[in-house]
């Protein structure tokens, strides 16, 4: 066979391809872009300050995500959880108080123009509604997308829970509708034909972090990028002192509680109580930079991973719950969240670590200790 050469002709300037590089997102505020009718309504503010208060009375300034609406507990670490039903359509009024900031609605896949990605879309500036579905029943997440390595740290983030429809079974008779009580009863999404629901009688949800106090200090652009559209390579646009690469916890959280590195009293506020025979939902979210290993002194069923059930149509093909022994370990990383199923049948105090591993050398930084109290 002949291979025919084929001449190469001269490109016009015109055929080149253009590029432009976003680097300004712009901001942007008012309703809702083609607004349907929501079937719920949240909010939230950013940012608000609040203080973590460690045992030795020692404070640390955090940012946090306000719920306007609830005046008596609307103003918490992790930010208030918020917690919808699967198919609804939710409507998020959110106010930038300070500069301009974002939400990203981690997991949940709204249209590019809802999802929170700044510089995919734009920043807030004032107030800005929402609108996205929650077509997927499971643990997701909600945090702030502008320096979102530092605003992430500071504390703008809290768990989104997608409640599934309270399924038509004799066991649901003492469960209220969803969106169901926080710590429980309720039902979760697992593998569990024909329903694919099964109940718990006690729910949990652990979110371990970790602090550099360094980083606490920083302003709220700190080390950004400079907006320079016509030269936006340009070395002058980019810190060279910057310490967000350089992340060194001095600080551990386990769901709102802190400790510093030498302290390692027990977590109290984590621990789980209920009786034996219950079955306990366990959530999770990393909110650390670091590396993370649970190890719970019981069995469990894991039966999620970043909001999406193991089993379960229509990608039940492709996973299966997972069996853990007492002690075998779970590792999770930033931004992971999962599920998992407790189910006791004896009388006891059980313990329970979460341990902190440096994310390049493996070194374990700290060992947080809580328990799961059976009676």
């Amino acid at each position: 066979m002949t291979i025919r050469n084929i001449p190469l002709r001269t490109v016009s300037p015109d055929e080149f391809p253009v590029l432009n590089k976003h680097v300004c997102p712009p901001t942007f505020s008012g309703d809702a872009i083609d607004p349907v009718n929501p079937t719920r309504r949240i909010a939230r503010n950013l940012l608000v300050n609040i203080d973590l208060e460690l045992r030795d009375g020692m404070k640390i300034p955090l940012w946090i995500l306000e719920d306007p609406d609830d005046p008596v507990g609307g103003r918490v670490f992790p930010s208030k959880t918020i917690r919808t039903v699967e198919g609804e359509i939710v409507h998020a009024r959110v106010g930038a108080h300070t500069n301009t900031h974002t939400i990203h609605w981690h997991g949940i896949e709204p249209t590019p123009m809802n999802d929170g990605v700044g510089k995919h879309s734009f920043e807030i500036s004032g107030n800005f509604v929402y609108q996205f579905a929650t077509n997927q029943a499971g643990t997701f997440l909600y945090h702030c997308h502008k320096n979102t390595a530092l605003h992430f740290e500071l504390g703008l983030y809290g768990a989104f829970i997608v409640d599934p429809k309270k399924p038509d079974v004799p066991e649901a008779r003492d469960v209220p509708d969803p969106p169901y009580p926080p710590g429980g009863p309720g039902f979760v999404r697992a593998f569990n034909p024909p329903t694919h629901c099964v109940k718990y009688d006690v729910e949990a949800l652990w979110v371990p972090d970790d602090i550099d106090t360094r980083w606490h200090t920083l302003g709220h652009d700190a080390f950004m990028q400079k907006c320079d559209p016509g030269n936006p390579l340009s070395p002058a646009n980019f810190t060279r002192d910057g310490i967000l690469n350089d992340f060194r916890p001095d600080v551990f959280v386990l769901s709102g509680e802190a400790r510093r590195i030498d302290d390692d009293t027990p977590f109290e506020k984590a621990a789980i109580h209920c009786k034996a025979g219950q079955t306990i939902l366990l959530r999770f979210i990393d909110a650390t930079y670091t590396v993370n290993e649970i190890r719970i002194g019981l069995p469990l069923q894991f039966i999620a991973e970043d909001g999406y059930p193991f089993g379960v149509p229509p990608r039940g093909q492709y996973s299966h719950p997972v069996e853990r022994a007492a002690g075998e370990p779970i590792r999770i990383t930033a931004a992971m969240r999962g599920d998992a199923l407790i189910r006791p049948t004896t009388p006891g105090r059980f313990p329970c670590t979460i341990d902190f591993f440096h994310w390049i050398t493996g070194k374990r930084l700290y060992r947080a200790t809580t328990f799961i109290n059976v009676t």
